[in-house]
Order: C-alpha cells, then sequence, then structure tokens
C-alpha cells in the first residue's frame, strides 16, 4: 500500500488486491484555497469528510468514482470503508464523518474535517487503528493541541498529520512542526511517501509521519 498527501486534508491511497489495483482519495479541494489541486487523478473511490459535498471540487477528478459522504459500510474493489456520524455529536443537517478504512491487512482512521474531540461513539466505531490520519492545523479543523488529545484516544502506532500550513495556503494554520512538538518525543520521518505493510507497522512507539505534498 502506498499513501500519498495532496495538502488540505486530501490523500491518496493506492492498494493492491490479487494482482488487480484500486485508488481511493479523499477531500480534492479548489484552487481558491492558494493552492492547486492535481487534475491527473483517476480514483475508483472517493471519500468525503462532511455531508455536504458542495465543500469539495468533486468534479476536480478524471473519472466518474464511486463516492461516499454518508455513513455506512462499503466496499470498493477491495477497500473497505466504514463512515461513522454520532448522531448526536452536531445539530445541523450537514454534517462531518470520520472514516475507517481497511486495506491490505492495515487499518486506517481518516478523520479530514474533525474540529472536536472524539466522542465515545466515534472512538469504539474506530476500533483499534494502526494508522491515523488527523488534520493538525487549526482553522476550522484540529489544532495541534486537540489533536495531541484525539491521538491519546486513538493510540494509534502510526500518525500522518495533514491540514497544516504550506507556502501558498490563503488561511493561516499551524506547522507540522509545532503539531510534531506538541507531542514531544515521538519519534518522526518525513518522506515524499508512505509505502507499508501490515509488518511494517511499529511495534513499540508510536511513529510520526510527515509527507511531502504530492
Amino acid at each position: 500500500m502506498q499513501l500519498f498527501w495532496h495538502g488540505m486534508s486530501s490523500i491518496r491511497i493506492e492498494a493492491k488486491f490479487a494482482e488487480k489495483e484500486s485508488t481511493l482519495l479523499t477531500d480534492p479541494y479548489s484552487n481558491e484555497t492558494g493552492l492547486r489541486f492535481p487534475r491527473t487523478l483517476a480514483p475508483d473511490l472517493l471519500v468525503l469528510s462532511h455531508q455536504d459535498r458542495s465543500r469539495f471540487a468533486v468534479d476536480a477528478v478524471e473519472n466518474k468514482p464511486f463516492i461516499i459522504s454518508d455513513p455506512g459500510e462499503y466496499e470498493v474493489k477491495g477497500l473497505f470503508v466504514h463512515g461513522i456520524q454520532d448522531p448526536t455529536a452536531e445539530s445541523e443537517k450537514n454534517r462531518q464523518l470520520i472514516f475507517r478504512f481497511d486495506i491490505e491487512g492495515i487499518s486506517m482512521a481518516y478523520l479530514g474535517q474533525l474540529n472536536r474531540a472524539l466522542t465515545a461513539f466515534e472512538v469504539e466505531g474506530l476500533g483499534d487503528v494502526d494508522i491515523l490520519i488527523l488534520p493538525v492545523g487549526g482553522g476550522e479543523t484540529l489544532d495541534p493541541k486537540k489533536a495531541s488529545d484525539v491521538i491519546s484516544a486513538v493510540e494509534p502506532r502510526l500518525i500522518v498529520p495533514i491540514s497544516y500550513d504550506l507556502p501558498g495556503l490563503k488561511t493561516k494554520l499551524a506547522t507540522v512542526d509545532q503539531f510534531c512538538k506538541q507531542l514531544g518525543g515521538a519519534p518522526r520521518e518525513d518522506m515524499q511517501k508512505l509505502k507499508i505493510a501490515k509488518k511494517d507497522l511499529p511495534t513499540e512507539d508510536m511513529k510520526i509521519v510527515v509527507l511531502e505534498r504530492a
């Protein structure tokens, strides 16, 4: 499995099942953010972390993928997705979601638009998590302190921060360095992409993987 970060809360996961490849993409964004979203992506599955699809540049992808923007359990080309939404967490009609992905034997939590602590309902829905992908820059999502609290609730083996400050971004966010400082002594590795199998997951200390924007 390979994981890429495109900026903001957009990630791309490429996986292989029985020699067939599948691609999952999350939260495509418009160029109005100050960042240019790549226009060459053709995912099989598009996952949106808010029920209001107008928040995302859905037409930015080249093909017509299966789109998930509601809670429930889904399976698309070997990619297993569980959309979780606590009905008591918010009152607005169109609400944010969090997700659990099960891909190549690895469990992943994706918290693309989260801006608060997880509820007990959400923590239970996520279950045991190998890789936690969460916003850390503040603004409309988790800031470094709140992100740290969420990590303590989930207890993942690997952390991939998203939605933090980048050159050109119009909204001022906290930096990834500020987030890593908040976590204290957690080991950090910077890389272009995360290529990982179940056997490669950390067995002891929790680790931070900081991805370059693809």
